[in-house]
């Protein structure tokens, strides 16, 4: 593995949805992510930042273009390998946090792990180790109703990182939280970025986002418009 190429390479990429009118989600987009880098998609709502992030992270696929991950064309796995290719490298968190609820932050955070076949004693070792790194090591215990918002996305920011992936996707992680609590994320992922070198790929609303991450790539219509250097 060449530690210098890219861990993401989109080239020309396009999605149509069918219909009596074709949706044009994108029409051809290509940039690369280098590793480590805290990248932030950014547009207007319908500008192709969700069926981007989709492509991205496999759980979509597009109708023309490539997407290599750390050197692999994904279009050459099948669906049963892009399944344990995204459990096995990349990790995700939702505007939602998608926690279960009758499952402890400790046990929501191991489940990725225990779907891999790792070593229990590992896994909720490591749980452990990531529930103290997000600031909830006291936290182990408690259920979903009895966090906050900003607690359970740190649970979720967590749960993503359970299985070591190459790359974390954050579709909208601090929509549904407060000034404050939207802080403690955001300089999370700069934490897991500076400290940890973890490449993190953010969709996001937010303008003042833009001071957290190392670029921005500004979709329109399905296009890039334009790619900027943020404030990190």
């Amino acid at each position: 593995m060449d530690k210098t190429a890219p861990i993401i390479g989109v080239v020309d990429l396009a999605k149509t949805y069918p219909g009596d009118i074709p949706t044009l989600a994108l029409r051809g987009v290509t940039f690369e992510v280098a590793r480590g880098e805290f990248v932030a998609i950014m547009g207007r709502s319908g500008s192709g930042k969700s069926t981007l992030l989709h492509q991205l992270n496999l759980i979509d696929t597009p109708t023309s273009g490539t997407v290599h991950i750390d050197g692999l064309d994904t279009a050459t796995l099948s669906d049963s390998h892009k399944t344990l290719f995204r459990l096995d490298h990349l990790g995700f968190i939702f505007q939602e946090y998608a926690l279960i609820v009758e499952l402890n932050a400790l046990e929501n955070v191991f489940l990725p792990a225990m779907a891999l076949g790792t070593d229990s004693a590992q896994y909720k070792k490591r749980a452990a180790e990531l529930l103290n790194i997000v600031g909830l090591g006291e936290r182990l215990e408690h259920y979903p109703n009895e966090l906050s918002g900003g607690e359970q996305q740190r649970v979720a920011i967590a749960r993503a990182l359970i299985n070591s992936p190459k790359i974390v996707f954050a579709d909208e992680p601090t929509a549904n939280l407060d000034t404050a609590s939207a802080k403690i994320v955001l300089d999370l992922f700069t934490k897991l970025k500076t400290e940890f070198g973890q490449t993190i790929i953010m969709v996001t609303h937010e303008p003042d986002d833009k001071q957290y991450v190392d670029r921005v790539i500004r979709l329109s219509d399905g296009l890039i418009e334009g790619i900027e250097t943020g404030g990190n």
